[in-house]
């Protein structure tokens, strides 16, 4: 238990602290690739997680999953167009193949490794350190709001704090990591097309 919770600090504390003071640029993404590819390799080869999870799509209540992806669109929309309209869309305006390159290359340096870190393996792993599920959820996303101190802004952490909830939501309700990677992605693409995204680089 003590090994547990020392690891769960290394892995959801000290990283993004070490990442945000130490690493800089493009070096920023090393540490999330290289834990989302270590504890992928971990939870293939425990014997505790169902592997189908990598691969699982099962029916889901998509009237719900747009529903709540439109409303929060929305008010990503009206945070942006009242507090900062000088943002809004500046991406797909300023540089539009950047924003497409963003956009596509978007699961692969971000969303993948992070349901892969702060949702399958927190999940797995730690689900014994707080019995408690609501705890355990708002620990989750307290971590991976913290995680977003490397962008140094508190938009960022707090955004991130915020969405990880739904994220956990659609991760525990369904136990498929691509029905979750797919939400990220959308939710990620939404941001980068309405400005937010500059908080996030």
């Amino acid at each position: 238990m003590i090994w547990k919770t020392v690891e769960l600090l290394l892995i959801y504390v000290a990283v993004p602290l070490f990442t945000a003071y130490q690493l800089h640029g493009i070096y920023n993404l090393v540490p999330l690739l290289a834990m989302g590819l270590l504890l992928l390799i971990l939870l293939l080869r425990s014997k505790r997680f169902h592997n189908r999870r990598f691969l699982r799509l099962v029916p889901v209540n998509w009237k719900f999953l747009v529903g709540r992806f439109v409303f929060l669109s929305a008010l990503v929309y009206g945070f942006m167009r009242f507090f900062h309209r000088d943002m809004l869309y500046y991406l797909p305006q300023e540089n539009f193949d950047r924003y497409l390159l963003a956009v596509a290359l978007y699961p692969f340096w971000s969303v993948i490794p992070q349901e892969i870190v702060y949702r399958a393996w927190y999940y797995h792993r730690y689900s014994d350190l707080f019995p408690n599920k609501k705890m355990s959820v708002l620990l989750n996303s307290a971590f991976f709001g913290f995680s977003h101190i490397v962008f140094g802004n508190w938009v960022a952490i707090i955004g991130a704090f915020l969405i990880s909830f739904v994220f956990s939501h659609t991760y525990r309700k369904y136990n498929s990591l691509p029905i979750v990677v797919i939400e990220h992605f959308f939710y990620g693409a939404m941001i980068f097309s309405l400005g937010m995204g500059r908080f996030f680089k």
